[in-house]
């Protein structure tokens, strides 16, 4: 059964090598390599739309420096579409913006990614339910002291798997590429500048189909 996205994925594409600045073009323009950036939709450089960007080839696009940016701290090159299949993705939330149907694995990845934000007790109807992962996001979290965020993030997706898997049990019907198998902690990146901790979590449904969240605390 098919429902509203109101969260929205893009894969985040691989960039290989540190991105330097394309010589004698105006406004600036950092060039940036990477296996496939023939999906590319967006790009971010510290987490600001770049006003313009060209594809230069398949491995090679030149994206506009935006004007607040006086130095490059991250980026970020968004495919237009979910193909499961990569490192990584970005999470939007679209709720009051156009929404279309999603189905299977990217449902899947939806309804754990809304149960492991919400906070215990913020459903009236449901108030154990929720990975309680709100608690943590804005933590100051450092590459010295990393243990605190793993325990809280290990402990919000077990709690969330054990949810799902006991919610979805009373639905017989319900797909295999829809029904959790397991989700699990592939990795956390620090960037200590922005305060900021990157968790990858890999979720599996039970048609073996898989794909990787990327959660921004």
């Amino acid at each position: 059964m098919a429902q509203l996205e109101v969260v929205r994925f893009r894969d985040l594409l691989e960039v290989t090598q540190i991105p330097r600045f394309v010589p004698g073009v105006f406004p600036p323009m950092v060039e940036i390599h990477g296996p496939d950036f023939s999906s590319a939709d967006v790009i971010l450089i510290n987490e600001m739309p770049c006003p313009e960007f060209i594809i230069v080839s398949k491995g090679v696009v030149y994206a506009q420096l935006p004007s607040e940016a006086k130095a490059i701290a991250t980026i970020q090159v968004l495919s237009s579409g979910f193909t499961k299949n990569t490192t990584g993705s970005k999470m939007e939330f679209v709720v009051g913006d156009k929404t279309h149907a999603i189905s299977g694995i990217i449902k899947l990845v939806q309804l754990f990614t809304k149960w492991i934000m919400q906070s215990p007790g913020s459903d009236l109807f449901n108030p154990t339910r929720g990975g309680g992962l709100q608690q943590i996001v804005g933590q100051v979290a450092t590459g010295r002291d990393m243990q605190p965020v793993f325990s809280a993030l290990t402990q919000a997706i077990s709690t969330t798997v054990s949810q799902i898997r006991q919610a979805q049990i009373k639905v017989p019907e319900l797909p295999l590429d829809e029904r959790l198998l397991s989700a699990e902690l592939l990795g956390l990146n620090v960037f200590e500048a922005q305060m900021q901790v990157l968790a990858k979590v890999a979720i599996r449904s039970s048609a073996g189909d898989a794909a990787t969240s990327s959660l921004v605390l």
